[in-house]
Formats: C-alpha cells, structure tokens, sequence
C-alpha cells in the first residue's frame, strides 16, 4: 500500500490510479525499469533549497536536474540541491529516498517539468520502494496543481 497521505489524497480524492507493486528500487531510473516504462514517463521529486526554502521538483526518472538553470528559472542564485538529511523529516510515512511528486502534501511548492506528455499515462513512487502509482497525466495535473512549470 502507498505512503498513507498519499493513498488518503488519491482515495478522497476519487483519483482514477493503479498501484503497481514491483521489485525493490531505489533510484527514480530503477524503478523506471523495474515498471516497464520509459524515463521519460517516471517522474520523480527531487528537493531543491531555493533562499533556504525546500520546493520539490518532478521530473522525469532519466533526466538530472540543473542548478544553474534553475537559478535563472526562479531568478536568484540561491538555488541548491537538498540532501536527504534537510527534507526526510517532511516525509515521514514515505521510505528514505521514495518520495512521491506531492510536494503541497509535505508543505512545499511543487514545479512539474514540461517533458511529460499529456497523451500518456504517468508513473510516479508510491513513498515505497516496491510501488508505484500510474495514473493519466490529465489527473495528475489536477491533484498535483503545481505552481510553476520548468523546462
């Protein structure tokens, strides 16, 4: 079973998912591969520091995010990867490293990368690092309300 905030969001909010329960992964890349899906259809939550403030990023599971574009995305060059010791604590019912792309579930800005395609269904970490969630883009979109968009 899914990470219990994100189950309860997906379930009160009568998202249509399928949970898929895979072999153990621990990168977004891995569990890509361990779903039968392409990167570029995972997604995965990497926390970034911006002026001290934790914003999660989704992008695809085969992409590496890059510092100084997002310096110039959200105009400051107070921009930083955090590492798990800053951000775990805001996940506590997820698996170390698992987290799911539902930043405003952990109290944090999220900002979706513009790769995925709306045609296609996308898959993301269920907080665990035997499940998955593959849900339509269309949902996604809608339960994820982001607040920005990155290239």
């Amino acid at each position: 079973m899914a990470a219990v905030t994100v189950q309860h969001y997906l379930d009160d909010s009568h998202a249509r998912y399928v949970s898929i329960t895979h072999i153990p992964a621990y990168t977004a890349q891995e569990t890509a591969e361990a779903t039968h899906v392409s990167g570029y259809q995972y997604a995965k939550g990497v926390i970034v520091k911006v002026k001290e403030s934790l914003t999660m990023l989704v992008v695809p599971a085969c992409e590496r995010v890059d510092v100084h574009y997002l310096q110039k995305i959200f105009s400051t060059p107070a921009v930083e990867l955090g590492t798990e010791k800053e951000f775990s604590h805001h996940f506590p019912d997820c698996e170390r490293g698992a987290i799911p792309p539902f930043g405003h579930l952990y109290q944090m800005p999220v900002y979706l990368s513009r790769v995925f395609h709306a045609d296609r269904a996308i898959i993301f970490n269920a907080g665990l690092y035997n499940e998955a969630i593959q849900m339509p883009y269309k949902c996604f979109i809608d339960l994820v309300n982001p607040d920005g968009y990155i290239d």
